[in-house]
């Protein structure tokens, strides 16, 4: 049920500035720019890949640490790291970047190159610890908001309950941004609605697996109804969600048997409108597995168990059932 965890965040389409260009703009601008410092900024310019910009800049930083053009060195290699599509060669870019560039102000430039790498590479303690600092500066970040939720979510499956809180804390957040149309400024305005779509049919999933997975199953049901209002393809929270409709059923079932005479119709009642939620979650689950070998097992015995159910609210008869189950399959998944 777990797909890899990928950053959503859109690079800026500038081009990369050329440290070759600073330096040369910083000769007519600046003149504390000594013929040194250009001529050392040009080799980083020269260095062919990120690992050689870095040890070209190491050497620039460690003869002039208080030169002008450090600045701007940070900024270029750091969009060099950003645009590097190996994981695990990201991370450690942006760490040998930190060890370089060293002041207060420049850990900011890699933090999300290195959330990234964390993320997609599964150091959820890590990627945690870093999107707590990245969040605390920049709250409104719904694409990282949303992944450190996926990861809460994926550890939680895993039987790691550490990250729960955390997790529900930013996919709420997450959701309530989305909901409310704030696309963030960096977001191509074409590709947002896609984007709003597919971000609440994860964040829906995600926050009822906390949920669920914390013990709190009440919490949980409406958070995988919302997900699969909104399309979900992952055919186990259909499965999860009749399952969770049904324990209320046999709760409020057993409720009737021991109700004071004075409120058994209102029990009974109650627990007939369970039935009935069990009974549409099932036709549901029933037509999204229908046809799929991996569902097969499940897909039957959910049928096993929605027939007595529907006789027993259908006056004994299955007349309608497979037309309800039809009306689940015409709707679009």
């Amino acid at each position: 049920m777990r797909t890899e965890v990928k950053m959503l965040r859109i690079l800026s389409s500038l081009a990369l500035a050329c440290v070759l260009a600073i330096a040369a703009t910083a000769q007519t601008d600046n003149p504390k720019v000594s013929g040194g410092e250009r001529d050392a900024a040009q080799k980083i310019e020269k260095a062919a890949g990120a690992q050689a910009k870095l040890d070209a800049a190491a050497n620039f930083v460690k003869k002039y640490p208080q030169s002008a053009l450090r600045r701007q060195i940070a900024e270029s290699i750091a969009q060099v790291i950003a645009q590097t599509t190996d994981a695990s060669a990201k991370g450690k870019l942006a760490q040998t970047f930190l060890g370089i560039f060293n002041q207060p102000d420049e850990a900011s430039l890699v933090t999300l190159a290195l959330l990234t790498a964390y993320m997609n590479t599964g150091q959820t303690q890590d990627a945690m610890r870093l999107g707590a600092e990245w969040l605390a500066k920049n709250p409104d970040d719904i694409a990282v908001l949303q992944n450190l939720t996926i990861m809460a979510s994926g550890e939680a499956i895993k039987g790691n309950n550490t990250f729960i809180t955390q997790g529900r804390e930013y996919g709420a957040k997450a959701i309530a941004l989305v909901e409310a149309d704030r696309m963030p400024s960096w977001f191509e305005a074409a590709k947002w609605p896609e984007y709003k779509k597919q971000a609440l049919v994860s964040l829906y999933r995600e926050m009822g697996i906390l949920a669920f997975k914390a013990g709190e199953t009440a919490a949980a049901i409406p958070f995988f109804e919302k997900a699969i209002e909104h399309g979900t393809i992952d055919g186990a929270i259909y499965l999860l969600l009749t399952d969770l409709h049904n324990d209320v059923y046999e709760r409020a079932a057993k409720a009737v048997t021991t109700t004071p005479s004075a409120e058994y119709q209102a029990a009974k009642q109650k627990a007939e409108a369970a039935l009935d939620r069990v009974i549409e979650s099932a036709a549901q689950a029933i037509a999204f597995t229908d046809g799929k070998p991996e569902f097969a097992q499940a897909n039957a015995a959910l049928r096993e168990r929605l027939t007595p159910y529907y006789k027993y609210r259908h006056n004994s008869s299955t007349d309608g059932m497979e037309q309800l189950i039809e009306k689940y399959k015409k709707r679009p998944q």
